[in-house]
């Protein structure tokens, strides 16, 4: 197998390696403190904190004016060419992916805001379910063209939704605005390489995000729309995974008395696996609980399980007197 010398190099020495990403770093860097651009990513953190969008006039420029969103990306794309020129084995130091079909890079985060660069890659796309989610997105299309379609949702989130789909065609210059929790984007063909600047911010308390079949409107799930609270679930998760029967009290703990409801519904599912006892008890209190949002499920769980298992019905603590 043959080796480029200078990934050879590479190899046998690291110093070119760290003066290659010193040289990328400084690139960005640059772009960071160009002419508005400097200006705008101090305005990204008071957007992050909650701020209007029209609090954030540099911001919202390049969402709401033509040819600002295509200067921010030029001034980024120049920086990094005229590096690369000089270091082509470097890469840029901000987190970057690509999945085969769309690739993202993560210009700056603050806050609960992110702005990214992403780009979609030509072909046909069959998509039978849309995804909502509690947060906002600002798009700016720069380059390639796509056949796409926004789709609304007119029912609450947590249940089946009447769905309307308006068709639209992106091409350069198209400025999109979205509220994730009713409208969504779903591309269709992309005829040419897509680029778009995109800002997205979640809530403060995200609710949980929901799928739904895009044809009949149907609940296909829902999950967490909190990140923290998703690695929790996550982690519960694994415990059931790993039959840690010894964590069955924590996680009766975690579904009695933390606020979460999607997490607390994990939690006692895991229970209920991993010590049928714990969990049933668990179980039982939540239903008792006038005063809890799942009570209601809990109670329709504990009815279907004792009619399945009666010798449940031995496992439940009596309740408390008054």
């Amino acid at each position: 197998m043959r080796l480029d010398p200078q990934i050879a190099l590479l190899r046998s020495d690291r110093a070119p390696q760290r003066r290659a990403q010193a040289a990328m770093v400084a690139a960005c860097e640059a772009w960071g403190s160009g002419p508005g651009i400097a200006d705008m990513l101090a305005e990204l953190a008071d957007f992050g904190q909650s701020a209007p969008l029209e609090a954030c006039p540099q911001l919202e420029c390049m969402f709401t004016q033509p040819e600002v969103a295509e200067q921010v990306a030029r001034a980024l794309t120049g920086h990094f060419a005229r590096m690369l020129t000089t270091t082509p084995l470097g890469h840029p130091p901000m987190r970057h992916g690509f999945n085969g079909s769309a690739s993202t890079l993560l210009l700056a985060k603050s806050g609960r805001a992110q702005l990214l660069l992403q780009a979609r890659e030509p072909g046909r796309h069959t998509i039978d379910s849309v995804s909502f989610s509690d947060g906002l997105r600002y798009e700016a299309v720069l380059a390639g063209a796509a056949r796409a379609v926004i789709v609304r949702r007119c029912e609450p989130a947590g249940s089946d939704a009447r769905l309307y789909e308006e068709p639209i065609a992106l091409a350069p210059g198209a400025r999109l605005a979205f509220d994730c929790r009713g409208e969504a984007l779903v591309l269709e063909e992309v005829t040419c390489r897509l680029v778009s600047l995109r800002l997205h911010r979640t809530a403060a308390e995200p609710r949980p995000s929901t799928e739904h079949d895009r044809a009949t409107g149907r609940l296909l799930q829902q999950t967490c729309g909190d990140l923290a609270t998703s690695r929790r679930e996550m982690m519960v998760a694994l415990l059931g995974r790993m039959r840690r029967s010894e964590a069955a009290p924590l996680l009766a703990e975690i579904a009695r008395e933390t606020a979460d409801a999607s997490l607390r519904w994990q939690a006692l599912r895991e229970c209920l696996a991993l010590d049928t006892a714990a969990g049933f008890v668990a179980l039982s209190t939540i239903a008792r609980r006038s005063d809890d949002a799942l009570a209601p499920e809990a109670g329709a769980l504990r009815a279907q399980l004792i009619e399945t298992y009666p010798q449940l019905r031995q496992l439940e603590e009596p309740p408390c007197p008054g």
